[in-house]
């Protein structure tokens, strides 16, 4: 008898979407914290986009 508090496995396609966050993640932070200036830009940014928060505004310089 299953009880309520098991987990269920996963499915195909969770497991895709669980994989794809978990790199987009993993990249993000690599670009983060070891990239150059450019793509130390574009890893916050992509950072705060995955937590759902509004984009930063580019910098004047950025125009």
């Amino acid at each position: 008898m299953d009880t309520p508090s098991q987990l269920q496995p996963l499915t195909g396609p969770q497991t895709v979407v669980l994989g794809t966050v978990a790199a987009l993640t993993v990249a993000a932070f690599s670009a983060a914290l070891w990239g150059n200036t450019e793509q130390s830009e574009r890893g916050f940014r992509l950072l705060n986009w995955l937590h759902n928060r509004s984009e930063v505004p580019p910098a004047e310089a950025d125009l």
